[in-house]
């Protein structure tokens, strides 16, 4: 692989890790493949070896590469997903620049027109898997990450469907943040923040194909909700306080 550009030592980390970054991104280095060593991409960027391995620790730390000890050891690409972009969302509200009604209002606005989307994008595959996590939801379980799992499945599964990747980064980012966000409260009652067949009409219209009416049917879940976990946030804050 000699794919990089030589560049100038002003701003050399950024510049090393923006040429690094868009190979990955555009698939010029694949998931599972090994960068090359740091002796071959101080000899392409014709820069010092410190410049490259601090461009490497970003990386890392980023999510980009995961990196690995021993004879076959080095800078590894990691499967590009969701987490990136929902850590960065929990930093920014862990350090007070995102609200929870800030969530909320993206969260109405987004959802109800990606629920529309998965009505269009219907097809035997979704309906199926969708009925599936209706049922898992009315099933009983002690374990409480897996309750969450199975009370947010449906909200995955549309916004694979609605066929935008934009939408279902944000909207995955969103629920993942929602998830970290009750898992710091834990409240006692679950049903409280949500409850078991609220689902129900958005999967309903969806699988009938009635576009307009899994918009309005996500709309009236959404508003009932983001109620309770403002309710739930405030909790959060308290307990931070303290």
């Amino acid at each position: 692989m000699n794919a990089f550009k030589p560049i100038k030592q002003t701003r050399a980390t950024e510049e090393v890790l923006a040429q690094l970054k868009e190979a990955i991104l555009r698939g010029q280095v694949k998931a599972g493949e090994k960068l090359p060593s740091e002796r071959e991409l101080t000899g392409q960027f014709q820069v010092s070896r410190g410049v490259v391995r601090e461009a490497i620790r970003v990386l890392e730390m980023t999510g980009f590469v995961s990196m690995r000890q021993g004879p076959t050891g080095g800078a590894y690409v990691t499967d590009t997903n969701f987490d990136n972009l929902s850590n960065g969302f929990l930093d920014l509200y862990l350090g007070n620049k995102l609200t929870i009604p800030e969530l909320n209002q993206v969260r109405m606005l987004l959802e109800p027109e990606v629920a529309r989307l998965a009505a269009l994008n219907l097809n035997q595959e979704y309906a199926e898997r969708l009925q599936q996590a209706i049922e898992d939801e009315r099933k009983s379980t002690a374990d409480y990450e897996e309750r969450m799992q199975r009370m947010t499945q449906v909200h995955f599964i549309l916004a694979e469907m609605c066929g935008n990747y934009l939408f279902e980064a944000i909207v995955n980012a969103m629920i993942r943040l929602t998830h970290q966000i009750v898992d710091a409260v834990k409240p006692e009652d679950h049903n409280a923040l949500h409850g078991v067949g609220e689902h129900d009409q958005v999967v309903r219209a969806v699988i009938e194909g009635d576009a307009h009416g899994a918009a309005r049917a996500m709309t009236a879940h959404l508003d009932r909700f983001c109620k309770q976990l403002i309710r739930m946030d405030q909790i959060y804050k308290g307990l931070m306080r303290y």
